[in-house]
């Protein structure tokens, strides 16, 4: 991602900046800092048993707790797949509350990291746009470390604190609401569905720096020629569409190959796996930090070398070997 800097003379490397800041960068925040963390499970735990205990006058058994934390836990991913939620789950049950929050977390994270790569994607000159979208996986990894860095306890990791360690990440999208009115509209989106050619120079040279930009200009109009009469699509009908099945076939088992390798059940359930393995509750905390930031050293490395493929492939591998370790 270093070279960047010598790519950009407008304002696009703050446009990357702020749009990492309110995206991907929350989102690894919130995730480290309610799930991965030493201590912050623990408090989340007691808080759901001085609730339900309050609500129904005795203490929930202890499957009872692991099974509400869970779903805590996985409701966030729940909250990715579903626009809308029941309106009977909001009353004044703080268990219910926490699970609605997680839901809505899940939500607004599955729509606005789309919307942060394809808004980056769209604002980008075509031979350093697969790079300027790859910045979200530096800016989710660097919330993942920041969210472990605000929960140590000489920090917010402390039980009184931990409500508002969890809301740390809404900082971060207030920076991003307050700047992005300042930055021009998506070149593609202007020339595209505007049809405004001018407009979209000027948005080019906003964030580019001088220029005339015709060969991004006439890429674009060739896409929008090409779009002519095209509606967009349902997901049902992109999926029957031939005409990118092996696309498509390509990202799904690519996606399914890295869930399988174990990370995704490492980073929600760290705490529980280094526990197990016997490494000391106040100590986890700083293990957690150092595996934080080489995912955010991996994740640089990945950007600004010309060997990606063999960066991830080593890192996912690395990853599926430190999960399955524990288990020999």
């Amino acid at each position: 991602m270093y070279f960047l800097l010598f790519q950009v003379r407008g304002k696009a490397l703050l446009l990357i900046i702020v749009l990492g800041l309110g995206g991907s960068f929350p989102m690894g925040c919130n995730i480290t800092s309610s799930e991965t963390h030493a201590v912050c499970p623990q408090y989340i735990q007691r808080f759901i048993n001085s609730s339900w205990t309050h609500r129904y006058g005795e203490a929930p058994v202890e499957n009872t707790v692991t099974f509400i934390w869970s779903a805590v836990t996985s409701v966030f991913a729940l909250g990715a797949l579903f626009g809308s939620i029941s309106r009977a789950m909001i009353c004044n049950n703080a268990i219910n509350m926490i699970l609605l929050a997680r839901f809505l977390f899940g939500l607004t994270s599955g729509l606005g990291f789309s919307i942060h790569v394809l808004y980056l994607g769209d604002c980008s000159p075509k031979k350093i746009r697969g790079t300027v979208t790859l910045s979200t996986a530096i800016f989710l990894s660097s919330g993942k470390l920041t969210g472990q860095v605000m929960g140590i306890s000489e920090i917010l990791g402390r039980e009184d604190w931990w409500n508002i360690l969890l809301s740390v990440p809404a900082f971060f999208s207030i920076i991003q609401m307050v700047t992005l009115p300042f930055f021009p509209e998506a070149p593609r989106y202007l020339l595209i569905e505007k049809g405004n050619t001018e407009e979209c120079k000027k948005a080019l040279q906003c964030l580019w720096g001088p220029g005339d930009y015709k060969l991004e200009i006439e890429e674009m109009l060739v896409e929008k020629d090409a779009m002519k009469g095209e509606r967009s699509k349902t997901l049902l009908e992109l999926l029957r569409d031939q005409r990118v099945r092996w696309q498509l076939l390509t990202v799904f088992f690519i996606n399914v190959a890295i869930q399988f390798c174990g990370i995704s059940a490492f980073s929600v359930f760290a705490f529980s796996i280094f526990e197990e393995a016997g490494i000391p509750v106040d100590k986890i905390r700083y293990v957690t930090m150092g595996i934080g930031t080489c995912e955010v050293l991996t994740n640089i490395t990945c950007v600004s070398s010309n060997l990606h493929n063999f960066v991830l492939c080593l890192n996912t591998y690395l990853d599926g070997i430190s999960f399955s370790g524990r288990h020999l």
